[in-house]
């Protein structure tokens, strides 16, 4: 299974290498490899990007921040020890092509905390709402209800169904029999189909979703054309390597879990190139434009906490209340957009 990419958007494709080379790649963190090697082409956020924050404030959004994560260490230490609460995860592995995947009890909680989403956390957790996009054609947008400082904790991004990639445990492996990344050449396309034959994907559901909202796993990717329903990827952000968190649209009555509504403010300049801009303007232009008015426009950011156990959106600039929060998606986003 593949997505239909927009031609307009294959010079952003070709581009990406390049920017990853120039000095405007160094406005970004990108916490996982290009979507060429998977099996699943994704549109996945990839905005932590740690030195944007100088350091924390003292205001409402760090002591619920320091509350939560009170709250997940606690339940990581609960779950620990009492193996029979990852019953439902553990199922759902089972119940998957990944089911032979060997994973550890701290894997499996970190799994199970990622797609929770914490009961009540919205008495505490109450800073935004959704409306318009100030951005044409942006669909929702995520707005401040109060003013939040830079470095403050805005919201936390949901994770109703958790996203898992395996590559890097079978890469291990492989390096444990001899592999050698030596002997692999990058520039064969064959060497990505071969690849892919590894990488064990696993989509896994929170409990708190129904099962009649859940999607089939071609759903996921590809979305449901006839309904014109975007694929759930297009609301994944990463987590680490391993894990990626999917916020459904849906379930849109949270502001705790508000942040898979926050859009890029640069993405038109993604959309909006094609192919005689490009020979025109140059991609490394088209590239460096839309970074520097991404970060620009930006003033939020992704960011995992307690150890990766959820992913909040933090304020990299002040924010006043009314204003609409904006994050940094990155190209390798918009190589995969779904432009139809």
């Amino acid at each position: 299974m593949s997505h239909r990419c927009n031609n307009s958007l294959v010079v952003v494709a070709l581009a990406v290498a390049a920017w990853l080379m120039s000095p405007c790649a160094s406005a970004f963190i990108l916490t996982k490899p290009l979507p060429s090697a998977s099996a699943h082409p994704r549109t996945i956020h990839h905005s932590s990007v740690d030195s944007i924050i100088d350091g924390p404030s003292n205001g409402n959004g760090d002591s619920t921040l320091t509350k939560i994560c009170h709250i997940l260490q606690n339940l990581q230490k609960d779950l620990l020890a009492n193996p029979s609460k990852l019953q439902p995860i553990l199922q759902q592995h089972q119940d998957s092509s990944a089911d032979d995947v060997e994973l550890s009890s701290e894997n499996v909680v970190k799994e199970t905390l990622l797609s929770t989403r914490i009961p009540d956390l919205q008495l505490q957790l109450n800073r935004t709402r959704t409306g318009p996009s100030t951005i044409d054609g942006a669909g929702r947008g995520l707005f401040a209800t109060e003013d939040i400082a830079k470095g403050e904790l805005i919201t936390c991004y949901p994770g109703d169904a958790l996203l898992c990639e395996y590559s890097e445990l079978e890469i291990d492996d492989e390096e444990e029999d001899g592999f050698d990344e030596e002997d692999i050449d990058f520039e064969d396309e064959d060497y990505y189909d071969e690849e892919a034959d590894y990488v064990e994907e696993v989509v896994l559901w929170g409990e708190h979703v129904d099962t009649s909202d859940r999607l089939e796993e071609d759903e996921v990717f590809d979305g449901i054309v006839a309904e014109n329903v975007p694929p759930l990827t297009s609301y994944a952000a990463s987590v680490d390597d391993v894990y990626s968190v999917m916020g459904m649209p849906i379930l849109d009555n949270n502001p705790a879990y508000y942040s898979h509504f926050a859009n890029d403010g640069a993405g038109h300049i993604a959309i909006q190139t094609g192919v005689d801009d490009a020979a025109r303007i140059g991609i490394e232009e088209i590239i460096s434009s839309y970074v520097s008015e991404s970060v620009e426009l930006s003033n939020a950011l992704h960011k995992p906490i307690a150890d990766g156990l959820h992913l909040g959106t933090f304020a990299s600039k002040d924010i006043k209340k009314g204003e609409e929060v904006m994050v940094t998606y990155g190209p390798d986003y918009w190589m995969n957009f779904e432009g139809g």
